[in-house]
């Protein structure tokens, strides 16, 4: 256990507060930019009411949080150093002995507790919290009732829309029931706009979602064509036994999108890589999907590297914020802006050589903070000098 001493203490209590406003700020920033207009979207293309909009706001706020944490603990190292090198209390301890590397240690200490947040707020928090905000979502673009067995609901299939619930009119369906357990819709009327000509009507005893063809299967049913231009004119009837209806995306694929790799756990992606995966998983070798085992496994290290970015990040922060002894001006800030933007930078293009297997994986993950690390370090060395 480590024993915290007077120095330690009083440096820890000194970060929390520039940490839950640098945390805080961005977190609002991000949620009004992104969450709250796509919220706001939802409201104006269902008729979702404001309650699940807020619901949803909410469940994305653990996810945003694992990118703004690190950046809250870089703001609150900086701004503890910043304070306590403009008081002169940092040339009073190192006049009382202290060197520069242990009046840092706190910092970092204030770092690893902030990963270990960030662990727990990716294991517990988001692999409940990022699914549950996409059924909402999903429920309330396609006004499909939230709970695990659907019945009697109708669902809108668009094209051209990046977003669900956003797009042009391409088929409604209309489902007596969901059957979970044959993962098959039950009695089901489909209105085709898809021809620009006619419009169709398929009615079907049942309908399944066939993966290799990428179509809606319907079984037992009835076609009904009639003219778009002229609905008077005499219609069209024809049974069939099967039919298959291509579709760019159905249910099935839409709900996948609910499990997506982002909300596993490491214990989930671990399974994945096992279940899929031969031979090296560190390496991605797989002789049945591996573009998808390369995911995982990337995903898997991202997950175990990312939260020790508060680490690295506390390390080059704490030096950052030291100012000279004859400095009149701070460029500790424009060297932090400049830093954060090329560690991320530089997090996302590794991210990408990892995710196409043109880089190891572990290598991808972990570089970015050992660049970090070194470069605090380094930072930290000239200025104990």
């Amino acid at each position: 256990m480590i024993k915290l001493g007077i120095l330690d203490k009083y440096v820890i209590s000194e970060c929390w507060l520039p940490f839950s406003s640098g945390c805080g700020i961005v977190t609002g920033v991000w949620l009004g930019a992104d969450q709250v207009r796509e919220a706001f979207k939802l409201l104006a293309n269902s008729n979702v009411d404001l309650a699940i909009a807020f619901s949803i706001i909410l469940l994305n706020i653990p996810k945003i949080l694992l990118v703004t944490i690190p950046v809250g603990v870089l703001w609150a190292a900086f701004l503890v150093f910043n304070r306590l090198s403009t008081d002169s209390e940092l040339v009073a301890m190192r006049a009382g002995g202290i060197s520069l590397f242990r009046i840092a240690v706190p910092a970092l200490l204030f770092g690893l507790l902030m990963t270990g947040v960030c662990y727990f707020i990716g294991e517990v928090v988001v692999p409940w919290s990022e699914p549950t905000a996409q059924e909402l979502e999903f429920a309330a673009a396609y006004d499909i009732p939230f709970r695990k067995d659907i019945e009697d609901f109708t669902y809108f299939e668009r094209s051209g829309g990046k977003r669900l619930g956003q797009g042009s009119l391409k088929r409604i369906f209309h489902v007596k029931a969901f059957k979970t357990a044959e993962n098959e819709l039950d009695r089901v009327t489909i209105v085709d706009f898809s021809r620009d000509s006619v419009e169709q009507i398929h009615v079907a005893r049942r309908a399944s979602w066939n993966p290799v063809n990428f179509a809606w299967e319907l079984h037992d049913g009835v076609t009904y064509v009639f003219s778009a231009d002229d609905p008077s004119s005499q219609s069209n009837t024809a049974t069939f036994k099967t039919l298959q209806i291509p579709a760019g995306k159905g249910t099935f694929d839409l709900a996948s999108k609910l499990a997506q790799i982002k909300a596993l756990s490491l214990v989930g992606l671990w399974e994945l890589m096992k279940d899929h995966g031969q031979g090296d998983i560190g390496r991605g070798v797989s002789s049945v999907d591996t573009e998808s085992l390369n995911k995982w496994t990337m995903r898997f290290h991202q997950k175990i590297a990312y939260p020790f970015s508060c680490l690295s990040l506390a390390l080059i922060g704490a030096p950052l914020g030291v100012m000279g002894r004859r400095s009149r001006t701070n460029w500790g800030y424009v060297q932090t802006g400049m830093l954060v933007f090329t560690y991320y930078a530089l997090q996302s293009a590794l991210n990408s050589l990892g995710d196409t297997a043109r880089m190891d994986p572990i290598w991808a993950s972990w570089l970015p903070n050992i660049i970090l690390a070194g470069i605090g370090l380094f930072i930290l060395w000239r200025r104990d000098r």
